[in-house]
């Protein structure tokens, strides 16, 4: 299988004194706080969408708890 030269992905060049090396326990650690950053704002935007529906208009009819349950049958 051959691969173009117009199909290859362009990786940058980069001169020595731009690159830096840091202890792999940082990059673990900083793998590990942007995990956890990436889980929170899931966890925020999951929480937004189900707290921006106001549920039902105020035109919809509401029953205490009692009345649904005589309504549905259900024993308490």
């Amino acid at each position: 299988m051959s691969v173009e030269a117009s199909e290859m992905v362009s990786i940058p060049r980069v001169e020595a004194s731009e690159m830096v090396s840091i202890p792999r326990a940082e990059l673990d650690a900083l793998k590990a706080e942007l995990t956890r950053l990436q889980r929170e704002v899931g966890r925020g935007a999951a929480w937004e969408r189900n707290h921006d529906d106001a549920g039902p208009g105020e035109d919809t009819p509401r029953r205490a708890r009692e009345a649904l349950v005589r309504a549905w049958g259900i024993s308490v």
